[in-house]
C-alpha cells in the first residue's frame, strides 16, 4: 500500500512539474521588423499592424491559450501622424476590422481576461513523496526511507511565478495602450491593442469626420518680399546753350 502511495506521489510531482506556471515574454512592438499595412505612404495617418503578437514575442504558451479561449486577438501596431495637428487615437481615429468598425478592449481588462491562474497551484501543497526505503514483496510494506514534502515548495514557486508573469503582462499592456493616446504631428508611435475577435481580417485606421486632415508642411513657406523700388531718374543739367 505504501509503494502505491509512493508511485502516486511521484506521478503527482511529475504532473506538477509539467504543468508549471508560464513566464511572460514581452512583445516590445517597437522592435518588430515586419508590419502589415493597408495605408499608402504619405497618407494623413499611416497605420501598420501585426497579428499574433504574443506568439511573435516567443513563448507565452499559457497566455496564447488564454487568448484563444477568451476570444482575443493581440495586435502590435504602428501609427504615424502626417497631419499638422495632434491626433487622439480614440477620439479622432476609427479602426476597421475588415469592413466593419471595431473597438480595442482597454488594456487592464484584456490583461485580466488573459492572465493565467494563480490559486490553482495551492493544490500542489498536498504533494508528498517518499525517497529511498526497502520494499518487502511478501508483506507489501516499505520500510525506511524519507518523506519528502515537495508540495509546498512547488506550489509556492508556481504561485509566485504565475503572479509575476501576470504583472509583467499587465504592465506592458498598460505602457503600450493606445486608448486616448495623443500622436503629435510627424510622430510615429507603437502600441498593443487587444481585439475581441476570433479570426483575423485586414485592419485599417482612418480619420473620423471633422478631424484635422491637412498634411503637415514639409518645408517652411518662403516669406513674400516687397517689389523692388525703381531707382529715381535724374535730368542732366543744362549748360545754358
Amino acid at each position: 500500500m505504501r509503494l502505491t502511495a509512493t508511485y502516486l506521489a511521484a506521478g503527482t510531482l511529475a504532473l506538477a512539474l509539467s504543468s508549471c506556471a508560464g513566464s511572460y515574454h514581452q512583445i516590445r512592438p517597437a522592435n518588430f521588423t515586419r508590419y502589415q499595412s493597408m495605408s499608402p505612404a504619405g497618407a494623413p495617418v499611416e497605420f501598420s499592424y501585426q497579428f499574433s503578437a504574443l506568439q511573435m514575442a516567443g513563448g507565452n504558451r499559457k497566455y496564447i491559450k488564454k487568448e484563444r479561449k477568451r476570444g482575443y486577438q493581440t495586435v502590435a501596431v504602428r501609427v504615424k501622424n502626417n497631419t499638422a495637428a495632434d491626433i487622439n487615437f480614440s477620439r479622432d481615429l476609427e479602426l476597421f476590422f475588415g469592413e466593419r468598425p471595431t473597438m480595442p478592449v482597454p488594456a487592464i481588462q484584456a490583461a485580466n481576461d488573459m492572465k493565467q491562474g494563480v490559486a490553482i497551484y495551492v493544490l500542489y501543497f498536498l504533494g508528498i513523496g517518499q525517497v529511498g526505503g526497502t520494499y518487502d514483496p511478501y508483506t507489501g510494506q516499505t520500510t525506511g526511507g524519507t518523506l519528502l514534502p515537495w508540495g509546498p515548495l512547488v506550489g509556492a514557486g508556481n504561485m509566485i511565478g504565475a503572479a509575476t508573469a501576470n504583472s509583467n503582462m499587465r504592465k506592458e499592456f498598460v505602457t503600450n495602450e493606445m486608448t486616448n493616446k495623443v500622436i503629435r504631428p510627424g510622430e510615429t508611435v507603437y502600441g498593443i491593442i487587444s481585439l475581441r475577435e476570433m479570426n483575423v481580417a485586414p485592419l485599417r485606421l482612418q480619420l473620423r469626420g471633422g478631424a484635422a486632415a491637412a498634411p503637415a508642411p514639409t518645408t517652411a513657406p518662403t516669406p513674400a518680399t516687397a517689389p523692388a523700388t525703381p531707382a529715381p531718374t535724374t535730368t542732366p543739367a543744362s549748360d545754358g546753350r
